[in-house]
């Protein structure tokens, strides 16, 4: 876009240069007295063109405005295919085709998960445990914060003196032992 331009302007600059000189030749060829016509538009001196100033050589002022601003466009639209895969080159479809090396089975339940995380399948045990135990405690509390520490309790337990009481209707899990919750560990 930017050629085309500057090709624009230099043929109009060309063009406006040719009728200059043209306009120029035919004043000067009326070098006697005026007639009538010619008198009444009152036509000023042309300025001369300089031998630098001439079109072939592009020394123009509207030529050195192009120089160097207008080249640095792209010619041609990038396609939405060139787009999309310089944006997923080395990312995305790469990373899905190497296969992981660090899956091992869990200690616990025996189920697949990524070393150094948490199993799955482990996690969902506790969070269903814990927002069991969470309803029941926000039953018995009713919004009133107990002043000793609580003590959840499962069937067939006996609770601690001096605690605050949160009974739970079901077997202990196995994974969650009662020494878990002594100060001592």
């Amino acid at each position: 876009m930017a050629s085309s331009i500057r090709k624009f302007t230099l043929s109009f600059n060309k063009r406006f240069v040719a009728v200059l000189t043209e306009l120029r030749s035919t004043i000067e060829s009326f070098r006697g007295p005026p007639s009538g016509a010619l008198a009444t538009l009152g036509l000023p001196s042309l300025p001369s063109l300089e031998p630098s100033q001439t079109p072939g050589q592009g020394n123009s002022t509207l030529g050195s405005i192009f120089d160097g601003i207008l080249y640095a466009v792209p010619r041609h639209r990038r396609s939405v295919e060139k787009r999309l895969f310089r944006k997923h080159r080395f990312t995305g479809f790469m990373e899905h085709g190497t296969p992981k090396t660090n899956i091992v089975p869990c200690l616990v339940c025996g189920n697949f998960k990524e070393k150094g995380h948490l199993c799955e399948h482990c996690y969902n045990r506790v969070r269903t445990e814990t927002n069991e135990m969470q309803a029941k405690m926000g039953d018995d509390l009713k919004f009133d914060v107990p002043r000793s520490e609580m003590e959840f309790i499962y069937e067939n337990e006996k609770p601690a003196e001096g605690t605050y009481v949160v009974k739970m209707s079901k077997a202990r899990p196995n994974w969650f032992p009662r020494r878990l919750l002594n100060k001592t560990g």
